[in-house]
């Protein structure tokens, strides 16, 4: 964690900063209040100021007041130091803004019974932060979706009810039941999916090789997961900026108002893209979970490549204005029966879990990614019946950590 430190005396500035790196975190130091303001005037301020009250230029409570006065994207945890004790002057400094007050001279274990508290609240809203966050790009593509269905809506009457109409992939079911679905299929089945989305006389073929796709300039991932077959299959759409436009403006009948309404746009339409896939597959006996949502990123950004032992085919799409190539990447994806110390958030159920009391019960159903909270909940229903809990689950594909994690984690 980034610290700040502003104290104008140099003995307190060595002693926290030594006592701070000692504990691992990165320590900036100030030795008067406009170097302190400086520091944290910035888009990237530390996580905690640990602040002087008394400094010459600003003093801490005029720096307190200053940080919240302005709005931040990113809210500064400040501790503030003094030598006043008075009930009154404590009550000042957290009216101005401070969110814990020592006393000098202080004990190095109530500092540190502080520090530990600012690092919960920091990481707490860290956590709200990103929820916050991900509510907001869920709500953006809530609202491309709602307009895309609206478009097609009106499109449909004006046409009498024959253009831009979602409909079910009209592909006859395999009987085979292959494990693995053909390309070729794979193709047809694409095509299928893209008109059903709206995109109606799509050509999409199987490449003979697979290329890196030139030009391209964004991508769109979505993963099917086989838990019979024990395969994971991840879907990479990728188009350059022309393409992706025209599938905007084809669609939604305008033009993006910014590359983020551009992501979002793609994501969402390989959503569905890949949610006619799994119709059309589940209708072949081939029944698939799509246990998380499409992401979307510039294509320079991917940088992780699938494993060696995976399976890499290719499917360019072609329609007026809009090029775009599909790869699919196949891999084995056994189901793994872990142990609650053993698992780790976004692992994938990989069938519903019993109850301990009630094997008629399910405390959760196939397909449930597992969060922290989820794992804290398992373990504590192990702990309150004494048993152990096996989960039966299959770790994320490599492009999934990168899309879901923004890292591998394996």
């Amino acid at each position: 964690m980034k610290v700040l430190v502003a104290d104008d005396d140099a003995l307190i500035r060595r002693l926290l900063m030594a006592l701070l790196n000692k504990l691992g975190h990165e320590v900036e130091v100030a030795e008067n209040g406009l170097v302190a303001w400086k520091a944290l005037d910035t888009e990237t301020p530390p996580a905690l100021a640990i602040l002087d009250w008394v400094m010459p230029g600003l003093d801490g409570v005029e720096i307190c007041r200053k940080l919240r006065a302005s709005p931040r994207k990113t809210r500064t945890y400040v501790l503030l130091l003094s030598a006043k004790a008075e009930k009154q002057e404590v009550i000042a400094g957290l009216d101005a803004g401070a969110d814990d007050y020592l006393v000098k001279p202080f004990d190095p274990m109530s500092l540190l019974a502080r520090l530990r508290v600012a690092q919960r609240i920091i990481a707490y809203q860290g956590e709200l932060q990103q929820n916050i966050g991900e509510m907001e790009e869920l709500l953006q593509r809530h609202n491309l979706l709602g307009e895309m269905f609206g478009k097609q809506s009106r499109l449909a009457e004006a046409s009498g009810g024959n253009a831009g109409r979602s409909v079910s992939p009209n592909i006859a079911p395999d009987k085979r039941m292959p494990s693995v679905v053909s390309n070729e299929r794979l193709s047809e089945i694409f095509a299928a999916s893209f008109a059903a989305v709206g995109f109606g006389g799509a050509g999409v073929v199987t490449a003979e090789t697979v290329t890196h796709a030139e030009g391209a300039t964004f991508t769109a991932w979505a993963p099917l997961v086989f838990i019979k077959q024990g395969v994971w299959m991840d879907f990479l759409f990728e188009a350059d900026d022309a393409s992706a436009v025209a599938m905007f403006e084809f669609l939604l009948g305008r033009i993006p108002v910014s590359e983020r309404e551009l992501l979002d746009f793609l994501a969402e339409t390989f959503n569905l893209i890949c949610a006619a896939v799994k119709t059309a597959l589940g209708e072949s006996n081939l029944p698939a979970l799509v246990p998380i949502i499409s992401r979307s990123i510039r294509t320079d950004s991917l940088t992780v490549q699938p494993p060696a032992s995976s399976s890499v085919t290719q499917h360019s799409v072609s329609l007026p204005d809009i090029r775009g190539s599909i790869t699919v990447i196949r891999q084995l994806a056994p189901v793994l029966q872990k142990s609650l110390g053993s698992l780790h958030p976004f692992d994938i159920l990989a069938d519903n879990l019993p109850s301990p009391g009630d094997p008629k019960v399910s405390l959760l159903n196939q397909g449930v990614i597992l969060s922290e909270r989820y794992i804290e909940k398992l373990s504590a229903v192990a702990r309150s019946a004494q048993v152990d809990i096996r989960v039966p689950v299959i770790p994320l594909s490599r492009l999934a950590e990168f899309f879901c994690l923004g890292r591998i984690r394996s």
